[in-house]
């Protein structure tokens, strides 16, 4: 596997965890107590977090992929600062990416940071070297209106926990982002959540794609006075790459401001190109996009970044 290859995957692999965290929050509520059952817990508290207009999000990704590369030190880490319009599947996000000196090409430690805004209409991408932004119009509504429906995901999901063959376990509450929170891990049937996620995207995951889903360990902190989801942990490896996840909540339910930057800073791709091709966000070659290829997947894959200031949060040992 070669350098570029590494990157593009785990480009590739961030923006599939992007997307499956939006989908988390992306299903049906519930108005039922709060269970001592696990498989329940989990249940409420995805319907729970559903309902929330919007909220913050924060996430960090280390990939490890040493084991491909035959190096040591291959450790390529993002973290994603967004506020989230779940009503909308509006979002302002900001990614952070930092690079090992034998992995940046040039022989040095990188960081790099960008911007990223997705509206109803348009996704605007930040230059961090001259300030501007370039507008890419999405079309057939904008926003995240690509990929499946809130509708659609809700099922799934709740399709895949109440499988037997995914198994829970309720441990002590435990301070979290929220407050106190149930704690609960969730050992996920890889096989299973293949074909789930297969279904949903209306193609298979599995060996014959290059992309077997291994077995998951989710560690999962719930409030428990409103039963949204405060944490999510969990680590596996795909592809050749070892990855370590982690996901927080915050504000859950305070307003959020997801606007255009101002006209005065935006180059539009649409007016240039008739609306196709290409997005821009700071990088020497810009990447094409796939006619069929969820937006979402597209911005993480460009190292989205949004402009809050990200708060501080768990991080990845």
């Amino acid at each position: 596997m070669t350098v570029g290859t590494s990157r593009t995957s785990f480009r590739r692999i961030g923006a599939l965890f992007l997307m499956g965290v939006v989908a988390l929050a992306g299903c049906g509520g519930s108005g039922t107590p709060r269970p001592t059952d696990p498989r329940q817990i989990l249940t409420n508290a995805i319907a729970a977090t559903a309902s929330l207009a919007t909220l913050r999000l924060h996430a960090e990704i280390a990939a490890n992929a040493g084991a491909a590369l035959g190096q040591g030190n291959a450790v390529m880490r993002a973290a994603i600062d967004a506020d989230v319009d779940l009503a909308t599947r509006q979002f302002a996000a900001r990614v952070t990416t930092q690079t090992p000196a034998n992995l940046s090409g040039n022989g040095v430690a990188q960081q790099q940071v960008s911007d990223t805004i997705v509206t109803r209409d348009a996704t605007f991408n930040r230059n961090g070297q001259t300030g501007r932004w370039t507008k890419f119009p999405t079309g057939n509504g904008g926003g995240l209106s690509g990929g499946p429906t809130n509708a659609q995901i809700a099922t799934m999901i709740t399709s895949l926990l109440s499988d037997p063959s995914q198994t829970f376990e309720l441990k002590e509450s435990a301070s979290c982002t929220l407050g106190t929170c149930d704690h609960v891990i969730a050992h996920i049937d890889g096989p299973s959540l293949a074909r789930a996620l297969g279904g949903l995207l209306g193609a298979p995951l599995d060996a014959s794609t290059g992309l077997t889903i291994p077995n998951l360990d989710v560690d999962v902190l719930v409030d428990q006075s409103t039963s949204v989801i405060s944490e999510l942990r969990t680590g596996f490896t795909m592809t050749g790459t070892s990855l370590q996840i982690l996901v927080t909540i915050s504000n859950p339910g305070q307003p959020v401001q997801i606007a255009p930057p101002p006209p005065a800073l935006t180059d539009d791709l649409g007016a240039n190109f008739g609306g196709g091709g290409f997005v821009g966000g700071g990088f020497a070659t810009p990447m094409p996009i796939g006619p069929e290829e969820s937006m979402i997947l597209e911005q993480v894959g460009n190292e989205l970044e949004s402009s809050m200031p990200a708060e501080p949060e768990p991080s990845i040992p």
